[in-house]
This record gives structure tokens, C-alpha cells and sequence, in this order.
């Protein structure tokens, strides 16, 4: 190994932590790593959170379902989630390593040992105040490896020794037409992502669609169509409108089962979720 080579992983760690990589909370928190600092193959996203007003960066398709899970407004004890979260300093998993007699992650190219990371952090409110959990997103079938189990050792054991409870999670956690549903309302809170529309105007397009579909026999498409002529809005407007009241909760369905604009919407209660504007940034 040569001496430039040290000095580049090491100087890419201090560069990481000088811009406040794994810092922050909320809107501020920074992730150890970014989509760009990662090979993607098309399976990383950038996506504005709703919790946190800011830009997540996500490695896989999985987390990307998990993240939506952790940001959907029902899931009212989520304060906030800080992705990509390094496991600092790093002589901590060092010594770690060392303890278990397990190889600590190398980078490929130089040799030299990385800092880990783990998915998500995630802060939630309960009874007793504020808990941190920390979550490592990994499919199914990549538990079978004695090299990602031994990861896993090192990150459990240095969770454990900060207090936070770490666990596992795979796409067998993760409701499948939920996160499809999710998928599909991704972004429908954000006012900015409606049409030319004032609050005013979504009351009127809400009274209208809720009165239209209490016709069990009317499909959703054809209610916001059939709303979009009546007020005058170009088509598609209402659409939007009704994805941005379920996004909120001002219209409670059943998320497990999957939404289609070709069939009525069972709407289970109304109004009661919220009426704010998205965060800026």
C-alpha cells in the first residue's frame, strides 16, 4: 500500500466530516454518503422528504420503500430519519473488528478501512421521550453470506454500545401494496408539485370529487374529470387534487389495498388530516 493511498482515504474521511457529513438533524443532517459518491445502476433516488424538508438520498430500491413507509404521515411517531448514517469515529468499529476477529470493510481500490454506515437512523417520539433506532435495509437473499453477517456484527455491536436498537429489515417487512400506494402518492403533499391551484380552490374541488364519489358506481378518473368540467380546470387538476388530499390524510383510505382511478374511492373518513402547506426548501 502505498503512502498516497493512505493518505487519500484518510483524506477523504477528514474532507467528509469538514463538510458535516453525518451532522444535523432535520432539515440541517447531511448523509455520510450520496448518490453521487455511490455506483447506482439506476436503483438510487433523491427525494424531498416530508418530515424533514429536505433532499434524501437513497442507494436502493429498498430503502427507497422504506424510507416512504417512515415519511407517510401516518406514521405519526417518526421525527425524522437520517439515511446513510456513518458509524464514527471509526476507530470505534476498528477496535470492534478487532474484538470479534472479523475483517473490518475495506475500500476495494486503496485497502484502507472505510467508514461504515447504517441505512437509517431514525428518531421517533413515545411515551418516554425520544428513542433512536437504527435500521439496515438488506434483501432477503443476501442473509445467506458470511461476509454480510459479519457486517451486521459489527454494526449490532456498535449500536449496542451507543444504546440504540438495531435491526434487520427486508422486503419481507415491507407491505408491498402499501409501498406501492406510496410510491404512487410520492411528492402529491408538496403544494408546489399541484396545479395552478389556491387553497380555496382545493376546498371546492374536495366538496365536489367527496360529493361525486359518494356515487359508489362512479370510478375516481371519470368524478375528477367530470369535477375538472364543472369548475372549469383543465383536465386532470382535480386528479391531482384528490392524490394530494389522501397524501395528507384529508381523505383516510385503505392504503393495503391498491388504489385505481378506474374504481370508486372508498373514502373511510374525511377531513381530519392535514391542512398545512409542505415546508419550503
Amino acid at each position: 500500500m502505498s503512502k498516497g493511498s493512505r493518505k487519500s482515504e484518510s483524506g477523504a474521511i477528514a474532507r467528509r466530516l469538514k463538510e458535516g457529513r453525518g451532522q444535523g438533524r432535520e432539515k440541517s443532517y447531511k448523509p455520510w454518503l450520496t448518490v453521487r459518491d455511490v455506483p447506482s445502476r439506476g436503483l438510487s433516488v433523491r427525494i424531498k422528504g416530508r418530515k424533514t424538508g429536505r433532499v434524501h438520498h437513497l442507494l436502493s430500491q429498498l430503502e427507497l420503500s422504506y424510507f416512504l413507509m417512515l415519511d407517510d404521515i401516518r406514521a405519526s411517531c417518526v421525527m425524522d430519519i437520517r439515511e446513510q448514517f456513518p458509524l464514527t469515529p471509526i476507530e470505534t468499529t476498528l477496535e470492534i473488528a478487532d474484538m470479534l476477529s472479523i475483517p473490518h470493510p475495506k475500500d476495494p481500490k486503496t485497502g484502507e478501512p472505510i467508514v461504515m454506515t447504517t441505512d437509517f437512523l431514525v428518531i421517533v417520539t413515545s411515551a418516554d421521550g425520544e428513542r433512536r433506532l437504527a435500521r439496515t435495509l438488506k434483501p432477503s437473499a443476501d442473509l445467506g453470506s458470511p461476509r454480510v453477517i459479519e457486517k451486521f456484527e459489527i454494526e449490532r455491536t456498535y449500536w449496542e454500545t451507543q444504546g440504540v436498537d438495531w435491526g434487520i429489515v427486508t422486503e419481507r417487512e415491507i407491505p408491498q401494496s402499501l409501498v406501492g400506494n406510496l410510491r404512487s402518492l410520492q411528492g402529491c403533499w408538496d403544494t408546489d408539485n399541484l396545479p395552478a391551484v389556491a387553497v380555496p380552490q382545493i376546498e371546492r374541488i374536495e366538496a365536489e370529487l367527496h360529493r361525486a364519489l359518494s356515487d359508489k358506481s362512479i370510478p375516481l378518473f371519470q368524478a375528477a374529470l367530470d369535477c375538472d368540467g364543472r369548475l372549469g380546470f383543465e383536465n386532470g387538476t382535480s386528479l391531482a387534487v384528490a392524490k394530494y388530499l389522501i397524501a395528507t390524510r384529508r381523505w383516510d383510505i385503505d392504503l393495503h389495498q391498491p388504489i385505481k382511478t378506474e374504481e370508486n374511492l372508498h373514502i373511510l373518513v374525511r377531513g381530519h388530516g392535514s391542512t398545512e402547506m409542505a415546508p419550503e426548501g
